[in-house]
């Protein structure tokens, strides 16, 4: 982890050692690598070092924010409300049976009749190869062409998860040897102390690898079953209610690959809802589309992984690539919902890019960790004539409620630590509500990188209680921070207020306004202190950041009655610069 003492020896080498050009340092490349490689998430580098460079070496010569947007307003194809490669159990009239029948009644089995002797071994494991009915001339393999056959692998598996489910061990597992699965409907392991496990997975495995189990979710409908996996309460025909509050369901060492998704009713590739002390490791998930597709015509409501309803747990060495809407998607509403702690660490979430919202990870509930996680080149592709907000690394965010009666999940207790948000089209964070009276609490970023974002590196839009700490923000398109209780809902909203700032690292930001007059960090709020850090400019050439803190005044308010407000209680103190003015904000005494 980058310890405190380390930015502050970094720091007081940058005043030092400025210069007007500098290349990346290799020992800086070296530590930093831009993909995770053979080891899962981002690690910063760990103590002291006498080959740390100056931070501003931090700075690519050339190297510009990601905001181009080449595949919007392009010309859609028609999506398939079927697979036309549909015709097996899953299947009924080339189309899913209807949303609340499970394999399991399609199966002439339950529970341990189910069970083929062959499958079972020693611990309580369960093989899924006896149970696949592959057709004549579709033996079982790792082979891609199987992706163009009718070939479904979801009711067999679906009847080795019930068999494993019979079975006496505390802990039962369905194994996957290394190949190729083709699901037309996804899996729903509803029973507690179940694992999906296929053979060790690396983080460099090529798509398709031999040696690793491979799910395919080609779906009968994307609009009903669109992902690999889902675990949510679900009423049988015989009115016998499964899923509710599943415990202990573990979901390890797959490649997951997604070709078709949602347009209406949003859904993942891996969807848990009332999933408590779940797991879900070592996975690699990437949409790759049956036939090439822009980015703006993707599935406008396909997630990668989601947590929801309540769901807890782990979500630990997880590659997300290309997902249309959101990496990660963490949901659930406190005083309706449970909010058991939810841990996400070692991921990389990258190439998130589709029409509506485009978000790396997203957070919508309380009680979450997010540590040593890498996410970038996320960017939103609003379809032809569209636009909207999206592309953002980090999304902490309350929603409008989402049905009558329940009330809105508002995010508390959040901490991300030691972390890298970089290249995407939006702001790396943002944190913020649509909601008036209700806004995040209890936020704690913690030894965050943010850099070459479109937009902001860090952006507060709504909070309270927030804290953040040895942030380092450069080469972002417009501010490295922005804090700012601007709003069209009505003047009397609750914005931003208690927010700390400490020993920020803040250079080289408003890449995509040169020639501008901006500051580093911009306040439009109350009640905001900074202490200690640095605001420099390393080279006068480049960006357009030549101020250091400012405070400004806002209108905020609807369209027609909007009102002026000045920003009160706002303080610095120890902050030093280089190549900027001088903070205008009041100074203060250091907590």
């Amino acid at each position: 982890m980058v310890s405190k003492r380390l930015l502050r020896t970094a720091r007081r080498g940058l005043l030092c050692a400025l210069a007007p050009a500098i290349t990346l340092a290799p020992a800086l490349a070296a530590a930093d690598p831009p993909g995770a490689g053979a080891v899962w998430g981002y690690h910063p580098p760990a103590g002291e070092s006498a080959e740390y460079p100056d931070l501003c070496s931090l700075d690519a010569p050339g190297e510009s924010p990601y905001w181009q947007d080449e595949d919007t307003g392009v010309s859609c194809l028609p999506y398939p409300a079927a697979s036309p490669l549909c015709t097996g159990p899953s299947c009924v009239n080339n189309k899913c049976p209807g949303t609340k029948v499970l394999h399991e009644d399609l199966n002439a089995c339950d529970g341990a009749s189910c069970c083929k002797p062959e499958s079972l071994e020693p611990g309580g494991v369960v093989n899924v190869l006896p149970y696949l009915a592959r057709p004549t001339g579709s033996p079982f393999s790792a082979d891609p062409s199987v992706d163009q056959s009718n070939v479904d692998d979801s009711p067999g598996i679906a009847q080795a998860i019930e068999c494993a489910a019979s079975l006496a061990d505390t802990r039962r597992t369905v194994f996957f040897p290394a190949g190729r699965y083709v699901l037309r409907s996804p899996l729903r392991p509803h029973y507690d102390a179940i694992t999906l496990e296929g053979p060790e997975l690396s983080p460099s495995a090529a798509p398709g690898d031999p040696d690793t189990a491979t799910l395919v979710a080609i779906p009968c409908n994307p609009e009903q079953f669109p992902g690999a996996i889902q675990v949510s309460e679900t009423t049988r025909p015989n009115g016998s209610v499964v899923g509710s509050a599943t415990w202990g369901l573990w979901i390890r060492n797959f490649q997951i690959q997604l070709t078709e998704g949602p347009r209406v009713r949003a859904n993942s590739g891996i969807h848990l809802n009332a999933c408590s002390d779940c797991e879900v490791e070592n996975i690699i998930m990437r949409y790759t589309p049956l036939s090439p597709q822009p980015a703006s015509c993707k599935p406008s409501n396909l997630d990668g992984i989601g947590f929801s309803l309540g769901s807890g747990g782990v979500i630990r060495n997880v590659i997300v690539d290309g997902v249309p809407k959101g990496g990660i998607y963490l949901s659930s509403v406190a005083g309706y919902h449970d909010t058991p702690p939810i841990l996400v660490e070692n991921c990389e979430i990258k190439n998130i890019n589709g029409p509506v919202g485009a978000g790396a990870i997203k957070i919508v509930t309380a009680n979450v960790t997010v540590r040593n996680c890498e996410v970038h080149h996320s960017l939103i592709h609003p379809a032809s004539g569209g636009t909207g907000n999206g592309g953002h690394g980090l999304y902490i965010f309350t929603q409008p409620p989402p049905a009558a009666g329940i009330p809105s999940p508002v995010p508390s207790n959040v901490l991300v630590q030691d972390s890298y948000f970089h290249h995407n089209g939006g702001a790396g964070i943002v944190l913020g509500s649509p909601v008036e009276d209700l806004r995040p609490s209890a936020i704690q970023l913690e030894r965050i990188r943010t850099a070459y974002n479109g937009s902001y590196g860090v952006n507060v839009q709504a909070g309270t209680d927030i804290h953040l700490q040895d942030i380092w923000s450069w080469g972002n398109g417009y501010y490295g921070m922005y804090l700012t209780s601007k709003t069209t809902l009505p003047a009397t909203s609750l914005r931003v207020d208690d927010l700390t700032v400490e020993d920020p690292i803040v250079f080289n930001n408003h890449l995509r306004l040169p020639a501008s007059q901006n500051p580093a960090v911009l306040i439009e709020a109350t009640d905001v202190q900074i202490h200690g850090g640095t605001i420099a400019r390393c080279d006068p050439s480049r960006g357009g950041q030549s101020k250091s803190i400012e405070e400004r005044s806002w209108l905020t308010g609807p369209a027609g009655s909007q009102v002026s407000f000045s920003p009160e209680d706002n303080c610095i103190s120890g902050v030093q610069t280089h190549g900027t003015s001088a903070p205008t904000v009041a100074a203060c005494a250091a907590p």
